[in-house]
């Protein structure tokens, strides 16, 4: 029985984490995606969008759900970095409250 109930926790763990990664949140939703980086806008922090099949715009949704946890309502994409399969996207989350 208890390593039924650990095997369903855990299988629950990553398929939570794995859908952040690709599916967007009711919080990345919140967070648009800007070309230039914006003034008078007060920066949260760095996120990492990954994506391991090499799409870039499941990329951004994962760097759109961190940026929406952290309470960002922007997010400015600094660099995009391919290695292999696996592409990374580095970004600055921002409060604009638009």
């Amino acid at each position: 029985m208890t390593k039924l109930f650990t095997s369903l926790i855990l299988i629950t763990l990553f398929a939570s984490c794995s859908s952040i990664m690709t599916k967007l949140t009711s919080d990345g939703k919140e967070v648009k995606v800007v070309d230039k980086r914006p003034k008078n806008c007060q920066p949260v922090g760095k996120v990492e969008g990954l994506n391991n099949d090499g799409s870039e715009d499941l990329a951004i949704v994962h760097a759109r759900n961190l940026a929406g946890k952290e309470d960002a309502d922007t997010l400015y994409i600094d660099d995009t970095i391919e290695q292999g399969k696996r592409r990374r996207v580095l970004a600055t989350a921002f409060i604009c409250n638009e």
